[in-house]
């Protein structure tokens, strides 16, 4: 696997990131160890288990990409009940890292955003990893307003949802959905 120049000096990045309060009975972000021991370059894929990682970059088209890998994980795992709430939130978050997490220093391909999966049984688990240590903020929008749902609609659409700080190397969104809910 390469890892990415603006990534690199910390070893595992999502150990490195999560430290000690990691544990494999934790809440959705401690999900992300394992998924990858460093950043994917933009367009590499892994699909392990019940992980998958995909590197995307900070432009449109990785929203797309995010929902076809993420249609294609789904229907391998048996989740595919899940497709229609999970693609509609990963567009969001995906987006959202794309507009609002895109980093300003360094060649913009030395960053990617990080998008994992975790099926744990009938739970699914959608990861953004993204370099930006600005928090998600929900607004309420002008009616007219043609963005400020995002929140909103991963709010809504998701079981729960959230995201933590990793220390001075960004942010993972999370979000999860639960398939044995009616």
């Amino acid at each position: 696997m390469t890892t990415h120049p603006a990534y690199s000096g910390s070893g595992d990045l999502f150990s490195a990131a999560f430290g000690d309060r990691l544990q494999p009975t934790g809440g959705p972000a401690s999900c992300w160890r394992g998924l990858s021991p460093a950043p994917l370059p933009v367009g590499d894929r892994m699909v392990r288990g019940a992980t998958a990682v995909q590197g995307l970059g900070f432009h449109a088209a990785s929203v797309k990409q995010a929902r076809d890998f993420t249609t294609g994980v789904l229907d391998t795992w048996g989740l595919a009940r899940l497709r229609s709430d999970a693609l509609l939130v990963v567009s969001e978050m995906v987006t959202n890292a794309c507009r609002h997490a895109a980093p300003t220093v360094g060649p913009p391909g030395d960053w990617s955003i990080q998008f994992g999966l975790v099926r744990r049984g009938a739970r699914l688990e959608c990861l953004v990893f993204d370099p930006s240590r600005a928090v998600p903020v929900r607004v309420d929008p002008d009616r007219c307003a043609e963005g400020g749902r995002g929140l909103h609609l991963i709010d809504s659409f998701s079981s729960e949802w959230g995201w933590d700080l990793l220390d001075g190397q960004g942010k993972v969104v999370w979000a999860a959905f639960d398939a044995n809910a009616n």
